[in-house]
């Protein structure tokens, strides 16, 4: 039934939050989870185990010694330069779960993180692993671990090749646009999209940082950049900025004739079935009164790259069944991400009944109360850099 009291609704918002945050951070566990074991020859790690089997530092520490080995060869190599980074003074190699000993494991392998490079907003505190309080954190700070060390050629998990896919494939946009937007450019593409000729568009790219404490800026800069390429700030259809036949693949609401010949004329590849599919199933959610809504808008723009409510992002497959979006410097599930942006889903705000007369003095902290209001999206952020 749904929540009738102030604190029914508080708890059933709490726990949404809770298990949103949950399915968030799931395939970013399995990644490590993969990446841990591939690092140290293991096999027993998984996405439901690994803060459990991490919380007394153990492999924590031993992932620190690899690591610390690959930068001194790296080092040694000419690869890179700079001081490499050591995990001091031995570490208890049986130490119990929560007791003081898997504290002062955690606490060394913090210190190697600060000597590593990963910034101090990104580093968990002790008691989020070993109590696991808060493990986004353990999550978003061992991410960071993985991006780092693989500068010292050690091998990232799918995320991070992910990330670097995607980096080099905006870098390649931008200079391909510089090159080719000319005043006598005659170059046509298949997309009917226009690029955004006034240069205010790019003034607020200054103000762009992540969330996490100002790591990856320029990442966010230059998916920033291409999006205002690519016609974001024209506000309407949008082209990745090379020739394509899929540019114009329109996955909006649509009648059960339209979606079998669409699903006839157009070629679509593995992520393009299961983006359509989670698309339609977000607009399952659609509370409009009309026969067909088109509100919630997701067209294929390139190889990977989708306009998704007017903006362009790039969605890749994560082990052949997570459908993760590049968000800024971070990642986020598409599921979480169409839920975020498709106004139909959100619900109508609901009257919350006034002070009796006579009763003054502040009311209880309560969602109705909040400052977001019951039924607002509250802040989110990235999962990582």
């Amino acid at each position: 039934r749904p929540p009738e009291t102030e604190q029914e609704c508080l708890e059933y918002y709490q726990d949404k939050i809770v298990n949103g945050q949950n399915k968030q951070l799931f395939p970013l566990q399995e990644d490590l989870a993969d990446w841990i074991n591939k690092t140290l020859g293991l096999d027993h790690i998984t996405a439901t185990n690994l803060l459990d089997v991490l919380d007394n530092g153990v492999i924590l520490c031993h992932l620190a010694k690899v690591i610390h080995e690959k930068a001194e060869e790296a080092v040694k190599s000419g690869l890179t330069t700079g001081p490499v980074p050591l995990i001091k003074g031995p570490f208890f190699e049986k130490a119990s779960r929560r007791s003081f000993f898997s504290r002062d494991n955690m606490d060394k392998f913090i210190q190697f993180c600060k000597q590593l490079g990963v910034h101090q907003n990104l580093l968990f505190e002790t008691n989020d692993l070993v109590q696991q309080n808060q493990p986004r954190n353990v999550v978003l700070c061992l991410m960071e671990v993985a991006r780092i060390a693989s500068r010292y050629n050690v091998e990232p998990p799918g995320l991070v090749a992910l990330e670097k896919e995607i980096a080099e494939e905006e870098s390649r946009e931008i200079s391909s646009w510089q090159f080719q937007h000319t005043p006598n450019s005659n170059i046509k593409h298949s997309s009917s999209a226009t690029l955004c000729e006034n240069t205010g568009c790019n003034s607020d790219l200054r103000g762009l940082y992540v969330a996490e404490g100002g790591c990856g800026v320029g990442e966010s800069l230059r998916r920033a950049a291409s999006d205002r390429v690519t016609g974001t700030c024209s506000g309407g259809a949008a082209s990745d900025g090379a020739p394509s036949d899929t540019t114009d693949d329109d996955w909006s609401r649509e009648s059960p004739d339209e979606r079998d010949q669409n699903d006839s004329s157009i070629q679509m590849n593995d992520l393009d079935i299961k983006v359509k599919h989670v698309t339609r199933v977000a607009q399952k959610q659609c509370r409009c009164t009309g026969h067909k809504c088109d509100k919630l808008k997701v067209k294929k723009v390139g190889e990977g790259k989708y306009n998704i409510a007017g903006r362009n992002v790039f969605v890749r497959l994560l082990k052949g069944r997570h459908m993760m979006v590049r968000v800024g410097g971070g990642w986020d599930t598409l599921e979480h991400f169409l839920s975020r942006h498709d106004p139909c889903q959100a619900t109508r705000p609901v009257s919350r009944p006034s002070t009796p007369a006579g009763k003054g003095g502040p009311r209880p902290y309560s969602a109705l109360n909040s400052p977001y209001g019951l039924h607002a999206t509250p802040p989110t952020h990235t999962l990582a850099r």
